[in-house]
Formats: C-alpha cells, structure tokens, sequence
C-alpha cells in the first residue's frame, strides 16, 4: 500500500474578491454607506429649499402677521402661479365680537412699509381712476393712462389718505388697535353716489368710496 503526501492547493488571488485583497470588508461597507448618507443629505436639502422657495410668500405672510398683537382666525388667500402667491389675509380683532380686517398682500410690507386694506369691519373700499399702468402706444411709445378700479385702499404711512383718518395707521398694528374707532369713522366717509377723491403722487386723481356688506 502506497501513501503520497500532496501539496495543498494554493489559491490563485486573482480570484479574491478586492474587498478582502489588502481591504477589509467592513471598511469598505462604511465608505460606501458614508456616500448612500451624503446624497441623501444632497436631495434632502436640494428638497428643503424649493419648498421654502415654493412657499416662500405664505412664510413671510405669516412672519408679518405673527407680529401683529391681539389678532386671531388668520386666513391667507392664494394661489398658484409656477409657485404659491399670497393675495391677501384675513383676522380677527381680539376683544371685538364678529370683527374682520382683510388686507391684500404683504410682499413689500418689511421693505416700504404699504398695505392695502379691502375690508373693515362691515365696510368694503372702492377706489378707482385713470392712471398710466405700463401701456404704451405701439408706434409711438408714448404712454397711455388707463382707467381701473380696485377693492383696496392703500395705508401706510405714505399713504394718499392719512389725512382722512384723524389717528395713524401707518402699520397692520395701528389698524387693529384703532379698529372700532375705524368702524367709526367710514361710517361719515363717501358712498358710490358721490365718491370722494384724493391726489397721488404721479398727480392723478383717485376716487374712492366705501359700501356695507349688505351692499
């Protein structure tokens, strides 16, 4: 009976994985969990942002009325155009059963400080007028006025009708302070039969008048 001894086979390590091939493997599962983590963390961010981006009218809307004291039952009223726009907001006045202030946007109001008002109380505004909106004439280029009408008036204190109002509103705050004396006071201001009328600054005249609800 024979006996031989063999050599044992030796592995050829060209077919050793490269990750135990002078890499260990857990090392390897960190690194490659590490970039998994990084763009996620990238589309996360990328994610945050278009929808601050996309929202960014109703944050300020509401960064703007969250400073204004003694009001509640806010509502925003907007719509979507490539991204949301806020047109307009409506609250309540603490300590004033059945009150409402309804204001349009707010966009510029951090930066010039003007607001326009539709709605106080029971009262709704009128304004209209003839004023050069941005037309032209096509082979002159002169421009044109033409003629408008709005729900809004505007406050602030730049405002064309601060003369009117014998207290400041100059800010959303001096309105809802002033809200009962506001009340008040549009019920002496003019009607649809015979607007009144006041001068911008371009030098148009403006008119203006004020209806109930039930108008």
């Amino acid at each position: 009976m024979r006996f031989s001894l063999k050599r044992p086979l030796a592995l050829d390590e060209r077919l050793i994985p490269l990750e135990i091939r002078g890499r260990p493997l857990m090392q390897f599962g960190i690194r490659r969990l590490l970039i998994v983590v990084a763009i996620v963390a990238v589309v996360c961010t990328i994610y945050v942002a278009a929808i601050n981006y996309f929202y960014a009218d109703r944050h300020h809307a509401k960064s703007v009325l969250g400073e204004v004291k003694g009001i509640g039952s806010i509502k925003l009223l907007s719509h979507i155009d490539i991204v949301e726009e806020v047109n307009g907001s409506s609250f309540s006045v603490e300590g004033q059963p059945g009150s409402v202030i309804a204001v349009g946007g707010l966009r510029t109001y951090k930066d010039d400080g003007s607001f326009t008002v539709s709605k106080i109380g029971k009262w709704r505004f009128r304004v209209l007028g003839q004023r050069h909106l941005g037309n032209f004439l096509e082979n002159t280029g002169v421009p044109v006025e033409s003629n408008y009408l709005s729900d809004h008036l505007e406050l602030g204190s730049t405002s064309p009708y601060k003369d009117l109002i014998p207290f400041e509103v100059n800010t959303l705050q001096d309105v809802v302070d002033h809200y009962a004396e506001l009340v008040d006071l549009l019920e002496s201001w003019p009607r649809k039969a015979i607007p009144g009328s006041v001068t911008l600054q371009d030098g148009t005249t403006q008119f203006f008048y004020v209806m109930e609800d039930a108008e």
